[in-house]
């Protein structure tokens, strides 16, 4: 369940001047900065009155869900689930837990929040859960009303395959009527134009490289990447990624280098990404087409990079 995505650069900021057109580096443009979930966040946008006024919502959204989805954090609304096996949540956490539910039975265990004590015996994931726990029973959570409980013993729930897309909505929905490209640990956001007057556009790196695969511009839609670069590691000749298998409880070892998927929502990009990773192109492509989203996959092969191109990726928007 849980990623590493360093894969997204932004092309609206200083991290990607070389790809852009003159006119486009000299455009007034201020890059906004900080930490969220663990990863980071960047905020780009035109450098104008609003600008500080847009970081303090960001800030603020940020703030408000740490403080009710975090699982490293004791006193949120997750961790109480997790020691008591029942809570009282916010509408907010019903909404993205409905969700990771939802995704995870429709990808049929792929996508799986209840996974965290998995990672945990490979040495990542939040340490206040223990590798001890039962994992792999998503159908054992259920959420109703305001009411998040499991009838199994000991199940602990993480929602970090998806709470930081869900973030990416508020963040749009906060800065609504603004011109603005938001990247939030490897997913990406844009609404109206580049100070310049071109679209937004953000760049898919070849995992391990700074090199461009691809540059897109997300219009309306959210951009998420999944990678096994960032975190992988090598025993007995064996490369593994920080991206695991709920369902053989095993690091996902399917070629997949990354995948990147346009949705309409950053917490649909966030998890159909996540098990996307897990599935590969010919499992992932009925999931992909159910939830209205495209893909671009990067699989490792003996001669390099190749593409796979599920439901329009590069039409869409991709160059």
């Amino acid at each position: 369940m849980l990623t590493r995505r360093k894969l997204l650069r932004l092309a609206g900021g200083a991290a990607l001047l070389n790809v852009l057109p003159a006119a486009a580096r000299a455009a007034g443009v201020r890059v906004y900065t900080g930490p969220a979930f663990g990863s980071a966040w960047r905020l780009v946008l035109p450098d104008t009155g609003e600008a500080a006024l847009a970081r303090a919502r960001l800030e603020a959204v940020v703030a408000r869900i740490d403080a009710l989805m975090s699982p490293f954090r004791p006193d949120s609304e997750l961790a109480r689930f997790n020691v008591a096996g029942a809570a009282i949540v916010s509408l907010e956490t019903g909404h993205v837990a409905s969700a990771a539910l939802t995704l995870a039975r429709d990808s049929d265990g792929a996508f799986d929040p209840t996974m965290a004590p998995l990672g945990r015996l490979y040495g990542f994931g939040p340490p206040a859960i223990s590798p001890a726990r039962p994992a792999g029973r998503y159908r054992d959570v259920s959420i109703t009303g305001d009411s998040l409980t499991t009838a199994y013993p000991g199940l602990s729930l993480d929602l970090c395959g998806i709470a930081k897309g869900h973030a990416l909505d508020e963040i749009v929905r906060a800065l609504e009527g603004l011109d603005f490209l938001v990247e939030l640990g490897g997913e990406v956001a844009a609404r109206g134009l580049h100070p310049s007057g071109r679209p937004w556009r953000a760049g898919i790196e070849r995992p391990g490289t700074a090199v461009l695969q691809r540059i897109v511009e997300p219009h309306a839609r959210a951009l998420a990447t999944s990678g096994d670069a960032a975190q992988g590691y090598i025993v007995g000749g064996w490369r593994y990624a920080h991206v695991l298998d709920p369902r053989s409880r095993t690091p996902v070892d399917n070629e997949v280098a990354s995948v990147s998927v346009l949705a309409a929502t950053g917490l649909m990009a966030d998890g159909l990404a996540t098990a996307a990773m897990v599935l590969g192109p010919q499992d992932a492509r009925p999931l992909l087409k159910a939830h209205g989203a495209s893909a671009l996959f990067l699989m490792r092969r003996s001669g390099g990079l190749e593409e796979v191109d599920l439901g329009g990726f590069i039409a869409g928007g991709a160059s």
